[in-house]
Protein backbone atom coordinates (compact mmCIF):
# COMPACT_ATOMS: atom_id res chain seq x y z
CA UNK A 1 0.00 0.00 0.00
CA UNK A 2 1.14 3.62 -0.27
CA UNK A 3 3.44 4.98 2.35
CA UNK A 4 1.13 5.95 5.28
CA UNK A 5 3.21 9.03 6.06
CA UNK A 6 3.00 10.50 2.53
CA UNK A 7 1.05 13.76 2.35
CA UNK A 8 -0.61 15.42 -0.61
CA UNK A 9 -1.85 18.95 -0.55
CA UNK A 10 -5.18 19.98 -2.05
CA UNK A 11 -6.06 23.20 -3.80
CA UNK A 12 -5.98 26.51 -1.97
CA UNK A 13 -3.58 25.13 0.59
CA UNK A 14 -5.98 22.60 2.03
CA UNK A 15 -5.07 19.11 3.11
CA UNK A 16 -6.19 16.44 0.69
CA UNK A 17 -5.36 13.10 2.25
CA UNK A 18 -6.48 9.80 0.87
CA UNK A 19 -6.69 7.27 3.63
CA UNK A 20 -3.93 5.25 2.08
CA UNK A 21 -1.71 8.25 2.86
CA UNK A 22 -2.74 8.84 6.47
CA UNK A 23 -0.38 8.53 9.38
CA UNK A 24 -1.55 5.40 11.20
CA UNK A 25 0.42 5.27 14.44
CA UNK A 26 0.69 2.66 17.18
CA UNK A 27 -2.81 1.41 16.41
CA UNK A 28 -1.75 -0.55 13.36
CA UNK A 29 -2.52 -3.85 14.99
CA UNK A 30 -5.83 -4.82 16.49
CA UNK A 31 -4.06 -6.49 19.40
CA UNK A 32 -2.34 -3.30 20.47
CA UNK A 33 -4.77 -2.97 23.35
CA UNK A 34 -2.61 -5.32 25.42
CA UNK A 35 -1.19 -3.30 28.28
CA UNK A 36 2.47 -2.95 27.47
CA UNK A 37 5.08 -0.26 27.44
CA UNK A 38 6.29 -1.29 23.99
CA UNK A 39 5.28 0.69 20.92
CA UNK A 40 5.42 -0.58 17.35
CA UNK A 41 8.16 0.62 15.07
CA UNK A 42 6.90 3.65 13.10
CA UNK A 43 6.69 3.23 9.36
CA UNK A 44 9.26 4.98 7.25
CA UNK A 45 8.52 8.40 5.82
CA UNK A 46 8.86 9.28 2.18
CA UNK A 47 11.41 12.07 2.49
CA UNK A 48 10.38 13.61 -0.81
CA UNK A 49 6.99 14.44 0.66
CA UNK A 50 8.54 16.77 3.22
CA UNK A 51 11.19 18.60 1.22
CA UNK A 52 11.19 22.27 2.22
CA UNK A 53 11.02 25.11 -0.31
CA UNK A 54 12.33 28.53 0.57
CA UNK A 55 8.78 29.78 1.15
CA UNK A 56 7.21 28.14 4.23
CA UNK A 57 3.71 28.46 2.81
CA UNK A 58 1.96 26.03 0.48
CA UNK A 59 1.95 27.23 -3.11
CA UNK A 60 -0.34 26.18 -5.95
CA UNK A 61 2.64 24.77 -7.90
CA UNK A 62 3.41 22.47 -4.98
CA UNK A 63 -0.14 21.21 -5.10
CA UNK A 64 0.21 20.12 -8.70
CA UNK A 65 3.64 18.59 -8.10
CA UNK A 66 2.59 16.35 -5.23
CA UNK A 67 2.01 12.80 -6.43
CA UNK A 68 0.71 9.76 -4.58
CA UNK A 69 3.06 6.96 -3.66
CA UNK A 70 2.43 3.75 -5.55
CA UNK A 71 1.62 0.64 -3.56
CA UNK A 72 4.46 -1.89 -3.34
CA UNK A 73 3.96 -4.95 -5.48
CA UNK A 74 3.66 -8.28 -3.75
CA UNK A 75 6.17 -10.98 -4.55
CA UNK A 76 4.27 -13.89 -6.07
CA UNK A 77 7.13 -16.23 -5.15
CA UNK A 78 6.89 -15.42 -1.46
CA UNK A 79 5.38 -18.48 0.15
CA UNK A 80 3.99 -16.37 3.02
CA UNK A 81 2.05 -14.11 0.65
CA UNK A 82 -1.65 -14.90 0.43
CA UNK A 83 -3.09 -15.17 -3.08
CA UNK A 84 -4.68 -11.94 -4.22
CA UNK A 85 -8.37 -12.23 -4.91
CA UNK A 86 -9.41 -11.44 -8.47
CA UNK A 87 -10.70 -7.99 -9.26
CA UNK A 88 -14.24 -7.23 -8.16
CA UNK A 89 -14.59 -3.67 -9.42
CA UNK A 90 -13.62 -1.64 -12.44
CA UNK A 91 -13.06 -3.08 -15.90
CA UNK A 92 -11.21 -6.12 -14.61
CA UNK A 93 -14.01 -6.86 -12.18
CA UNK A 94 -16.52 -6.59 -14.99
CA UNK A 95 -14.50 -9.01 -17.11
CA UNK A 96 -14.23 -11.48 -14.23
CA UNK A 97 -18.01 -11.44 -13.85
CA UNK A 98 -18.51 -11.65 -17.60
CA UNK A 99 -16.32 -14.74 -17.99
CA UNK A 100 -17.54 -16.25 -14.70
CA UNK A 101 -14.11 -17.12 -13.39
CA UNK A 102 -12.71 -18.53 -16.62
CA UNK A 103 -10.08 -15.80 -16.47
CA UNK A 104 -8.78 -14.23 -13.27
CA UNK A 105 -8.02 -10.60 -13.96
CA UNK A 106 -6.02 -8.95 -11.19
CA UNK A 107 -7.36 -5.95 -9.24
CA UNK A 108 -6.14 -2.47 -10.10
CA UNK A 109 -3.91 -0.46 -7.78
CA UNK A 110 -6.97 1.59 -6.85
CA UNK A 111 -8.92 -1.50 -5.83
CA UNK A 112 -5.93 -2.85 -3.85
CA UNK A 113 -5.70 0.46 -2.00
CA UNK A 114 -9.42 0.35 -1.24
CA UNK A 115 -9.08 -3.18 0.14
CA UNK A 116 -6.17 -2.18 2.36
CA UNK A 117 -8.09 0.87 3.58
CA UNK A 118 -11.07 -1.29 4.50
CA UNK A 119 -8.82 -3.78 6.30
CA UNK A 120 -6.95 -1.09 8.23
CA UNK A 121 -10.18 0.63 9.24
CA UNK A 122 -11.45 -2.72 10.48
CA UNK A 123 -8.32 -3.17 12.60
CA UNK A 124 -8.72 0.31 14.05
CA UNK A 125 -12.35 -0.31 14.93
CA UNK A 126 -11.48 -3.65 16.55
CA UNK A 127 -8.89 -1.95 18.73
CA UNK A 128 -11.30 0.79 19.77
CA UNK A 129 -14.15 -1.62 20.46
CA UNK A 130 -12.21 -4.34 22.23
CA UNK A 131 -10.01 -2.25 24.53
CA UNK A 132 -11.14 -2.41 28.16
CA UNK A 133 -10.00 -0.91 31.43
CA UNK A 134 -10.71 -1.55 35.08
CA UNK A 135 -11.71 2.09 35.53
CA UNK A 136 -12.91 5.02 33.46
CA UNK A 137 -10.24 6.75 31.39
CA UNK A 138 -9.82 10.41 30.52
CA UNK A 139 -8.72 12.17 27.33
CA UNK A 140 -7.71 15.83 27.55
CA UNK A 141 -8.02 17.95 24.40
CA UNK A 142 -5.89 21.04 24.93
CA UNK A 143 -4.12 23.93 23.24
CA UNK A 144 -3.67 27.38 24.75
CA UNK A 145 -4.49 29.01 21.43
CA UNK A 146 -8.14 29.83 20.88
CA UNK A 147 -9.69 28.59 17.61
CA UNK A 148 -7.11 25.80 17.45
CA UNK A 149 -9.84 23.20 16.99
CA UNK A 150 -10.26 21.94 20.58
CA UNK A 151 -14.05 21.95 20.66
CA UNK A 152 -14.75 20.39 17.23
CA UNK A 153 -12.08 17.74 17.78
CA UNK A 154 -13.50 16.92 21.22
CA UNK A 155 -16.94 16.34 19.71
CA UNK A 156 -15.70 14.41 16.69
CA UNK A 157 -13.18 12.27 18.55
CA UNK A 158 -15.67 11.47 21.31
CA UNK A 159 -18.30 10.79 18.69
CA UNK A 160 -16.17 8.29 16.79
CA UNK A 161 -15.26 6.50 20.02
CA UNK A 162 -18.91 6.32 21.04
CA UNK A 163 -20.15 5.22 17.62
CA UNK A 164 -17.70 2.33 17.51
CA UNK A 165 -18.02 1.30 21.16
CA UNK A 166 -21.79 1.72 21.31
CA UNK A 167 -21.85 4.69 23.67
CA UNK A 168 -20.50 5.16 27.21
CA UNK A 169 -18.49 8.22 26.15
CA UNK A 170 -19.02 11.59 27.83
CA UNK A 171 -17.70 14.84 26.33
CA UNK A 172 -17.29 17.55 28.98
CA UNK A 173 -16.80 21.30 28.90
CA UNK A 174 -14.03 21.98 31.43
CA UNK A 175 -13.07 25.54 30.48
CA UNK A 176 -13.02 28.11 33.25
CA UNK A 177 -15.75 30.19 31.63
CA UNK A 178 -18.60 29.06 29.41
CA UNK A 179 -17.37 27.61 26.14
CA UNK A 180 -18.83 26.63 22.77
CA UNK A 181 -19.15 22.88 23.33
CA UNK A 182 -22.95 22.87 23.50
CA UNK A 183 -23.17 25.14 20.45
CA UNK A 184 -21.01 22.85 18.29
CA UNK A 185 -22.85 19.73 19.52
CA UNK A 186 -26.25 18.52 18.37
CA UNK A 187 -29.33 19.50 20.37
CA UNK A 188 -30.25 22.25 22.81
CA UNK A 189 -29.40 21.41 26.43
CA UNK A 190 -32.01 22.17 29.06
CA UNK A 191 -29.43 21.64 31.79
CA UNK A 192 -25.68 21.72 31.51
CA UNK A 193 -22.36 22.05 33.27
CA UNK A 194 -23.39 24.99 35.42
CA UNK A 195 -26.49 23.21 36.73
CA UNK A 196 -24.60 19.94 37.20
CA UNK A 197 -21.92 21.65 39.28
CA UNK A 198 -24.58 23.23 41.47
CA UNK A 199 -26.39 19.90 42.05
CA UNK A 200 -23.55 17.38 41.77
CA UNK A 201 -23.92 16.24 45.39
CA UNK A 202 -27.49 15.12 44.63
CA UNK A 203 -26.62 13.17 41.46
CA UNK A 204 -26.31 9.48 42.24
CA UNK A 205 -27.74 7.52 39.31
CA UNK A 206 -27.06 7.43 35.59
CA UNK A 207 -30.59 8.62 34.89
CA UNK A 208 -30.01 11.70 37.03
CA UNK A 209 -26.67 12.40 35.37
CA UNK A 210 -28.12 12.07 31.87
CA UNK A 211 -30.52 14.87 32.67
CA UNK A 212 -27.54 17.22 32.27
CA UNK A 213 -26.37 15.74 28.97
CA UNK A 214 -27.41 15.87 25.33
CA UNK A 215 -27.13 12.55 23.49
CA UNK A 216 -25.62 12.81 20.00
CA UNK A 217 -26.45 10.68 16.99
CA UNK A 218 -23.03 9.13 17.61
CA UNK A 219 -24.35 8.02 21.04
CA UNK A 220 -21.82 10.26 22.81
CA UNK A 221 -23.20 12.32 25.70
CA UNK A 222 -22.25 16.00 25.76
CA UNK A 223 -22.21 18.07 28.94
CA UNK A 224 -21.83 21.65 27.79
CA UNK A 225 -23.42 24.88 28.96
CA UNK A 226 -26.91 26.24 28.41
CA UNK A 227 -27.32 29.68 26.81
CA UNK A 228 -27.49 31.20 30.29
CA UNK A 229 -24.38 32.49 32.03
CA UNK A 230 -22.70 30.13 34.48
CA UNK A 231 -20.13 30.86 37.19
CA UNK A 232 -16.51 30.05 36.34
CA UNK A 233 -15.52 26.49 37.13
CA UNK A 234 -13.09 25.70 39.92
CA UNK A 235 -10.65 22.85 40.36
CA UNK A 236 -13.07 21.15 42.77
CA UNK A 237 -15.92 21.51 40.26
CA UNK A 238 -13.99 19.63 37.58
CA UNK A 239 -12.88 16.90 39.98
CA UNK A 240 -16.41 16.43 41.30
CA UNK A 241 -17.93 16.21 37.82
CA UNK A 242 -15.22 13.86 36.59
CA UNK A 243 -15.84 11.60 39.58
CA UNK A 244 -19.58 11.23 38.99
CA UNK A 245 -19.12 10.89 35.22
CA UNK A 246 -16.60 8.10 35.77
CA UNK A 247 -19.18 6.12 37.71
CA UNK A 248 -21.46 5.92 34.66
CA UNK A 249 -19.26 6.33 31.56
CA UNK A 250 -16.18 4.47 30.34
CA UNK A 251 -14.43 7.27 28.45
CA UNK A 252 -14.33 10.94 29.39
CA UNK A 253 -13.25 13.46 26.71
CA UNK A 254 -12.53 16.92 28.16
CA UNK A 255 -12.67 20.12 26.10
CA UNK A 256 -10.33 22.46 28.00
CA UNK A 257 -9.89 26.22 28.27
CA UNK A 258 -6.95 28.43 27.38
CA UNK A 259 -5.41 29.08 30.81
CA UNK A 260 -2.86 26.45 31.85
CA UNK A 261 -2.33 27.86 35.33
CA UNK A 262 -6.03 27.72 36.24
CA UNK A 263 -7.55 25.31 38.73
CA UNK A 264 -9.84 23.60 36.17
CA UNK A 265 -6.96 22.89 33.81
CA UNK A 266 -4.88 21.46 36.63
CA UNK A 267 -7.78 19.17 37.53
CA UNK A 268 -8.08 18.00 33.93
CA UNK A 269 -4.39 17.10 33.87
CA UNK A 270 -4.80 15.17 37.11
CA UNK A 271 -7.64 12.98 35.81
CA UNK A 272 -6.38 12.48 32.24
CA UNK A 273 -4.62 9.48 30.77
CA UNK A 274 -3.87 10.87 27.30
CA UNK A 275 -3.32 14.35 25.91
CA UNK A 276 -4.57 15.26 22.43
CA UNK A 277 -3.32 18.56 20.98
CA UNK A 278 -5.26 19.97 18.03
CA UNK A 279 -3.64 22.71 15.98
CA UNK A 280 -4.41 24.61 12.85
CA UNK A 281 -1.62 24.90 10.29
CA UNK A 282 -0.47 28.23 11.67
CA UNK A 283 2.65 29.13 13.63
CA UNK A 284 0.79 30.85 16.46
CA UNK A 285 -1.30 27.74 17.18
CA UNK A 286 1.77 25.49 17.05
CA UNK A 287 3.77 27.80 19.31
CA UNK A 288 1.04 27.70 21.95
CA UNK A 289 0.93 23.91 21.70
CA UNK A 290 4.69 23.68 22.20
CA UNK A 291 4.36 25.93 25.25
CA UNK A 292 1.79 23.52 26.67
CA UNK A 293 4.21 20.61 26.30
CA UNK A 294 6.93 22.56 28.08
CA UNK A 295 4.53 23.52 30.87
CA UNK A 296 3.50 19.91 31.46
CA UNK A 297 7.09 18.67 31.40
CA UNK A 298 7.90 21.03 34.27
CA UNK A 299 5.03 19.58 36.32
CA UNK A 300 6.69 16.15 36.35
CA UNK A 301 5.18 12.69 36.94
CA UNK A 302 1.79 12.13 35.30
CA UNK A 303 1.73 15.57 33.64
CA UNK A 304 5.14 14.95 32.08
CA UNK A 305 3.92 11.57 30.80
CA UNK A 306 1.02 13.31 29.08
CA UNK A 307 3.49 15.62 27.35
CA UNK A 308 5.87 12.85 26.28
CA UNK A 309 3.07 10.71 24.83
CA UNK A 310 0.87 13.50 23.44
CA UNK A 311 -0.98 13.00 20.18
CA UNK A 312 -0.96 15.96 17.79
CA UNK A 313 -3.76 16.50 15.28
CA UNK A 314 -3.15 19.00 12.50
CA UNK A 315 -6.41 20.41 11.19
CA UNK A 316 -7.37 22.68 8.31
CA UNK A 317 -10.05 25.34 8.15
CA UNK A 318 -9.35 26.60 4.64
CA UNK A 319 -7.34 29.68 5.56
CA UNK A 320 -3.76 30.26 4.28
CA UNK A 321 -1.62 27.63 5.93
CA UNK A 322 1.97 27.15 6.99
CA UNK A 323 4.02 24.25 5.67
CA UNK A 324 2.85 21.22 7.68
CA UNK A 325 6.22 19.50 7.38
CA UNK A 326 7.94 22.42 9.08
CA UNK A 327 5.34 22.51 11.85
CA UNK A 328 5.65 18.75 12.24
CA UNK A 329 9.40 19.08 12.71
CA UNK A 330 8.85 21.53 15.56
CA UNK A 331 6.79 18.96 17.43
CA UNK A 332 9.35 16.25 16.77
CA UNK A 333 12.12 18.51 18.04
CA UNK A 334 10.07 18.86 21.21
CA UNK A 335 10.02 15.09 21.67
CA UNK A 336 6.72 14.09 20.05
CA UNK A 337 7.02 10.78 18.21
CA UNK A 338 6.56 11.03 14.47
CA UNK A 339 3.84 8.40 14.54
CA UNK A 340 1.91 10.52 17.06
CA UNK A 341 1.35 13.33 14.56
CA UNK A 342 -1.83 13.07 12.49
CA UNK A 343 -3.65 15.15 9.90
CA UNK A 344 -7.35 15.69 9.33
CA UNK A 345 -8.34 16.92 5.85
CA UNK A 346 -10.35 20.04 5.27
CA UNK A 347 -14.05 19.33 5.69
CA UNK A 348 -16.80 21.75 4.72
CA UNK A 349 -19.09 20.51 7.47
CA UNK A 350 -16.50 21.29 10.16
CA UNK A 351 -15.61 24.64 8.57
CA UNK A 352 -19.25 25.75 8.72
CA UNK A 353 -18.79 26.19 12.50
CA UNK A 354 -22.23 24.87 13.34
CA UNK A 355 -23.46 21.73 15.07
CA UNK A 356 -21.34 18.71 14.17
CA UNK A 357 -22.80 15.40 13.02
CA UNK A 358 -20.64 12.41 12.13
CA UNK A 359 -22.83 11.36 9.22
CA UNK A 360 -22.25 14.73 7.54
CA UNK A 361 -18.48 14.38 7.46
CA UNK A 362 -16.66 13.51 4.25
CA UNK A 363 -15.57 9.85 4.16
CA UNK A 364 -11.87 10.81 4.30
CA UNK A 365 -12.49 12.88 7.43
CA UNK A 366 -14.33 10.05 9.15
CA UNK A 367 -11.57 7.62 8.21
CA UNK A 368 -8.88 9.98 9.52
CA UNK A 369 -10.74 10.39 12.81
CA UNK A 370 -11.05 6.62 13.17
CA UNK A 371 -7.29 6.29 12.80
CA UNK A 372 -6.76 9.04 15.39
CA UNK A 373 -9.24 7.45 17.79
CA UNK A 374 -7.38 4.15 17.48
CA UNK A 375 -4.11 5.91 18.25
CA UNK A 376 -5.68 7.55 21.30
CA UNK A 377 -6.99 4.22 22.56
CA UNK A 378 -3.65 2.48 21.99
CA UNK A 379 -1.85 5.19 23.98
CA UNK A 380 -4.55 5.13 26.66
CA UNK A 381 -3.92 1.43 27.14
CA UNK A 382 -0.27 2.12 27.87
CA UNK A 383 -0.64 5.29 29.92
CA UNK A 384 -3.51 4.08 32.09
CA UNK A 385 -1.53 0.99 33.03
CA UNK A 386 1.61 3.02 33.81
CA UNK A 387 -0.36 5.58 35.81
CA UNK A 388 -2.12 2.97 37.93
CA UNK A 389 1.09 1.00 38.46
CA UNK A 390 2.94 4.08 39.73
CA UNK A 391 0.16 4.81 42.17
Amino acid sequence: MPDPKRVRFGELGRWDLSMTELNFPGARRSDMYVETDERPEPAGVATKAFEEPADPFVEREEVRAAAPVQAPKKNADDEDTEPIEPAKSGLNGFLNRLFRGLFRFAPSAKELDARELKASQGRFEDLIRQSTWTRAVGVAVANKKGTAGKTPLSILLGGVLAAIRGGSVAILETSDDKGQLAYRAEGDPQLGMGELVANVSNVRTQSQLRGYTVTQTSFASVIGSTPQWRPPLTRENVLDVASIVDEHFTIRVMDTGNQYSSGPFGAVVEVSDVLVIPTMLAQDAVSEALELLEFLEHQGRDAARLARTAIVVMMSDGRPEFKPSRLKKQFMDKGIAEDHIYAVPYDTHVAERGALTLSKLAPATRQALTAIAAGVVAQTNQNAFAKDRNR
